[in-house]
């Protein structure tokens, strides 16, 4: 793994994970739910067990791994954790390429050369660490001769459900289907408003949220650190709160899942699509917010 240090932050990346961030820290407190070997030697190239891990060319799922764009059908392989449908993309299941490290950054870079996905691409992640913050810049290219849709996001876990509280403005949520994809938009209900703060425990949520790319703030009870999380652009914020673990997620994306089969426009499902050559970025800082 990388390490990172600057002052009382300190921060772990595991290229061969999908690229992931493996932990953050602030003077020894962990701000994201960190990695943890259980002794097996695939430990270290699992996502799934890191803190945070990118989702990129697209973020969410899309419905039976499969949908058309101009003229062209693309079909993709169900995940695994998501059967029948695709989830997050590629990014999060390859090994990334460590292109630069030093004591208080790494840039780490993803080829796609093309197949099941049909545009060849280039992704990168840099991750940056100073003394209050860590920031992850995610970038992707397309590298094919033809148009291609793409989406950006990151799947950051963070500890202690039991005594976490998110502060967002959050003023729209979409109804889901059973099996987590987007039916509509509606103005977000009262009973799951963020505005004035929320109590994380109670809630059992895996919903996509849209409207706001400003500030986020999760504090916890039981610590003296809180966590300001900007994202300029990411306008769409899947939050997932499962009650029978004592972690969460709440993370950024560029689009809203399945955007590839929505039937509303790219100004509300945020989708992108890229000229030959033409590159798109999401850019996500984690400030630590001593109380």
């Amino acid at each position: 793994m990388i390490h990172l240090s600057v002052g009382s932050l300190d921060a772990r990346i595991a290229p061969l994970a999908g690229g992931s961030l493996a932990s953050f820290s602030a003077a020894g407190q962990e701000m994201l739910r960190p990695f943890s070997a259980t002794g097996h030697a695939s430990d270290e190239q699992n996502p799934m067990a890191m803190a945070c891990h990118p989702l990129l060319p697209f973020s969410g799922r899309i419905a039976w791994g499969r949908f058309t764009f101009e003229g062209r059908v693309v079909t993709l392989p169900p995940d695994p954790i998501a059967l029948p449908h695709a989830i997050h993309g590629l990014g999060w299941r390859h090994p990334w390429t460590v292109a630069r490290s030093g004591p208080s950054d790494a840039l780490l870079v993803f080829r796609h050369p093309g197949g099941d996905w049909p545009w060849a691409f280039d992704a990168e992640q840099h991750f940056t660490l100073d003394e209050t913050s860590l920031t992850i810049a995610l970038s992707i290219a397309n590298r094919s001769d033809a148009r291609m849709p793409a989406g950006l996001g990151l799947h950051p876990f963070f500890p202690g459900r039991h005594a976490a509280r998110l502060t967002a403005a959050l003023p729209f949520i979409w109804e889901m289907t059973p099996d987590l994809l987007p039916l509509r938009r509606i103005e977000t209900p009262a009973a799951i408003d963020f505005i004035r703060g929320r109590e994380i425990a109670p809630l059992a949520l895996d919903h996509c949220f849209s409207g706001n790319d400003g500030a986020l703030r999760i504090d916890w009870a039981d610590r003296p650190q809180a966590l300001r999380i900007t994202r300029p652009g990411a306008t769409h914020t899947i939050i997932y709160t499962p009650r029978d673990h004592d972690f969460f997620c709440v993370e950024p994306s560029t689009h809203v899942p399945d955007a590839f089969n929505s039937g509303e426009t790219p100004a509300v499902t945020g989708l992108r699509v890229l000229e030959p050559g033409e590159e798109t970025h999401l850019s996500c800082r984690f400030e630590v917010v001593w109380r």
